[in-house]
């Protein structure tokens, strides 16, 4: 038995296939078109085309604002202030060794792959031109994005697990709430 290849294929029967396959269906001849506000004499006027709707607006997310000195005081109200604006199950802030410094909906192990995550960008990070403080993760069902400030102090993270990632938007709205957070801690 021989196995066939392309070169072994009947080239007028390969274009009689393709020619029935593409050929064009006959056309309906076009409508007339009538003038604007005018119909034709027993035709039912058309209803006007329903208008497109716009796009929802984004919504407008507030500034986080940090009115106490206390650290604990200031990650919790980075804490609530994410999940209160963001599209996330949980949230979550911890340190660049992945120690967990304020989280509420989230676990433990999400939260323990922040160490091992932000060492493994660092090499990342040596790419001139490749910004690697910001991304999402897929981790089983859920998507964990993450945004990263460096201080004196060393790295922070600020992280949410949801359905999907946050937008670039919201991922910069993070990243800004943080290093209000961060600074002067």
């Amino acid at each position: 038995m021989t196995v066939r290849s392309v070169s072994w294929t009947d080239a007028q029967r390969v274009s009689s296939l393709l020619a029935r396959v593409s050929a064009t269906p006959a056309r309906e001849p076009a409508a007339l078109v009538s003038a604007m506000g005018s119909t034709r004499a027993g035709a039912p006027a058309k209803a006007a085309p329903a208008p497109v709707k716009a796009a929802p607006k984004a919504k407008e997310v507030p500034r986080l604002v940090q009115t106490s000195d206390n650290p604990a005081d200031r990650l919790d109200a980075l804490v609530a202030w994410t999940l209160a604006h963001h599209a996330c199950a949980g949230a979550f802030v911890a340190d660049d060794n992945g120690l967990t410094l304020a989280a509420h909906g989230i676990s433990e192990a999400h939260v323990s792959l922040v160490g091992p995550l932000l060492s493994a960008l660092v090499g990342v990070r040596t790419v001139p031109g490749v910004d690697a403080t910001a991304g999402a993760l897929w981790l089983g069902a859920q998507m964990m994005s993450w945004v990263e400030t460096r201080t004196a102090r060393g790295g922070f993270c600020l992280g949410t697990v949801g359905d999907e990632a946050l937008s670039t938007r919201a991922l910069e709205q993070l990243k800004e709430a943080l290093e209000t957070t961060v600074r002067g801690l």
